[in-house]
């Protein structure tokens, strides 16, 4: 699961060549302000760079601006409020119009070879129309706990649980094995019964991104896997591979060419379905309007006071393959046109898990959604998958590359977004989770010194050796 992108935005302009695809084969547009009738256009485009300038709103009130257009919460959704929204923060006007702009298939080579190669989820939505936190949430427990926004320190520091569980005790529960692969602090460590699995050094269910390849070629992964990429939140993201928007987008295209071709030269790959997809658009452009969804009829324990949002909408469209031995080349999935389109959301893969583990489903809405094994659509394997990939740092294609970066030199000074400070605070927990009593005060005093970007970068660097250091002692790691 990457970071932060639309479905337009990566895969739109897979349109012009599979005329399935529901994307920008036509055009597109959105107003400056979506009032003023006679405000500038911006019409969707070939992206300019690698990276973005700037982090796009995409909290809980900035998806309904994008979705309505500012001052406007009332049905139909329109999706004529992303430049507006993203002009809220952008430096400059083209750097706001930056989120109508979408990759072509030169500029994003190893998600283009895996669209070509296999199949594409026309209509997969994130789970509610928020940032990263809750859209995580949904994928591991199918249900975010009425949470719609970056949690705040407080938030973070009483932890999250969930009283249905998480898809990994339904499947331990049920004798089969689970892991989770990062690279750095991951997310999911901030859910209660994950971070002990996470900061424990006797335990194995967390993997360090480095020892995918070699778990891979030694056949030896669980019944399901979940990846995290690198963050590197610190650092504004700069040197991540997440494809968060401030980070080189070839990043996370070289992670995933790597995890593609462990699995594909493997002897594991005819067992294995590859679902690659992103937590949420990250405040960029699509245009689909967000479907109906089927409330998570939990409680609403994290919700925030006076909001009357009740999980029945999804969130903005985000870009999903899936990727196996028994999936038809070129296959779209609800493709353009289709009388009744087959609609996805994260809770789709632990509906998939669940159906093929026999598994409970943890609420309404992964109960409701509808399964992955719609992509496996043959009876044999296939014998001409691709085993290699293009390298998206050297290969880029016939036409001209992109600015080599884009990325903003932000000053170590600059002050914590509020998701950066997210990732502080869930150190903070993981830190304090693992102290002996008498040393808590001094790690929350450590933390509350942390204010700039370059303080972060250090902190979490700090932790992140920590972990690895108890993960060298333990005699029961590999």
């Amino acid at each position: 699961m990457f970071e932060n992108r639309s479905f337009d935005h990566l895969l739109g302009y897979a349109a012009l060549d599979n005329a399935s695809i529901d994307g920008l084969a036509t055009s597109r547009s959105n107003q400056q302000d979506p009032s003023n009738p006679n405000s500038l256009v911006v019409a969707t485009s070939r992206a300019a760079a690698y990276a973005m300038p700037f982090d796009p709103n995409h909290e809980f009130a900035d998806v309904a601006e994008q979705l309505y257009a500012p001052g406007t919460a009332a049905d139909p959704v329109t999706m004529g409020g992303f430049l507006a929204s993203a002009m809220q923060v952008a430096g400059s006007f083209a750097d706001g119009a930056r989120v109508m702009e979408g990759f072509q298939d030169d500029q994003i080579p190893v998600l283009s070879a895996l669209a070509r190669a296999f199949a594409v989820c026309n209509t997969w939505f994130s789970s509610l129309p928020g940032p990263t936190w809750p859209n995580r949430f949904f994928v591991h427990a199918a249900t975010s706990g009425g949470l719609t926004d970056s949690p705040g320190t407080a938030e973070i520091l009483r932890g999250f649980q969930f009283p249905n569980g998480t898809i990994y005790e339904r499947l331990q529960g049920a004798g089969r094995d689970w892991r989770i692969y990062h690279d750095g602090l991951p997310q999911a460590a901030g859910v209660d019964w994950l971070r002990p699995h996470y900061i424990n050094p006797f335990a194995s269910r967390f993997r360090a991104m480095g020892d995918f390849a070699a778990d891979v070629a030694g056949g030896d992964l669980p019944a399901y896997t979940f990846i995290e990429p690198r963050y590197d939140t610190g650092n504004s993201y700069q040197n991540g591979n997440s494809m968060h928007p401030m980070n080189d987008i070839r990043q996370g295209e070289a992670l995933l060419k790597a995890v593609y071709e462990a699995l594909r030269n493997s002897t594991l790959w005819p067992a294995t379905m590859l679902i690659v997809t992103f937590d949420e658009h990250g405040g960029f452009y699509d245009h689909v309007p967000p479907p109906a969804a089927v409330a998570t009829g939990d409680d609403g324990r994290y919700g925030t006071a006076g909001r009357a949002f009740d999980f029945t909408r999804l969130g903005v469209r985000v870009p999903a393959l899936v990727a196996s031995a028994y999936t038809r080349p070129g296959s779209v999935i609800a493709p353009l046109g289709a009388a009744s389109p087959v609609v996805f959301d994260h809770t789709s893969i632990l509906r998939t898990v669940e159906q093929r583990f026999g598994l409970t489903p943890l609420t309404r809405r992964d109960a409701a959604a509808n399964s992955l094994e719609v992509a496996l659509d043959l009876d044999q394997p296939r014998l001409d998958a691709p085993s290699r990939l293009p390298d998206p740092l050297t290969d880029t294609g016939a036409r001209a590359r992109l600015t080599p970066t884009a990325s903003p030199n932000v000053p170590p000074e600059a002050p914590l977004s509020a998701n950066q400070k997210s990732l502080v605070d869930l150190a903070l927990k993981c830190n304090l989770d693992m102290a002996a009593p008498a040393f808590r005060d001094g790690l929350v005093t450590e933390h509350a010194a942390v204010k700039t970007q370059g303080e972060a970068a250090r902190y979490l660097a700090q932790h992140e050796r920590v972990i690895a250091a108890h993960r060298r002692r333990s005699p029961s790691r590999r």
